[in-house]
């Protein structure tokens, strides 16, 4: 076995983010994808991960740098449905 096919390898669609004085917890998780009907889909928690807020703060850094580069170079705009935007408490100026 290669080493790449050592490393787990998850898709997601929901996660959780709590902060506290020493670091930063996210959980990644996944929706089921045919919920009992009349029910909340309730995600799947695949993965945590921790780090200090330091490390949070300049993977965020560096993660918009590489969205924003890849809408350039694509000469694209990802967009999200404002419904979400609000749904988070956040607005396009956030971005």
């Amino acid at each position: 076995m290669t080493p790449e096919e050592q490393v787990p390898e998850f898709y997601v669609d929901q996660f959780m983010v709590t902060t506290g004085v020493y670091g930063v917890a996210m959980t990644f998780g996944l929706t089921p994808p045919h919920p009992a009907p009349g029910q909340s889909a309730t995600p799947r928690d695949l993965v945590r991960l921790r780090m200090s807020l330091e490390h949070a703060k300049i993977m965020t850094m560096l993660l918009r740098r590489h969205l924003k580069s890849y809408e350039r170079d694509n000469g694209i705009s990802i967009e999200v449905p404002s419904n979400v935007y609000t749904g988070l408490g956040v607005s396009l100026e956030d971005w």
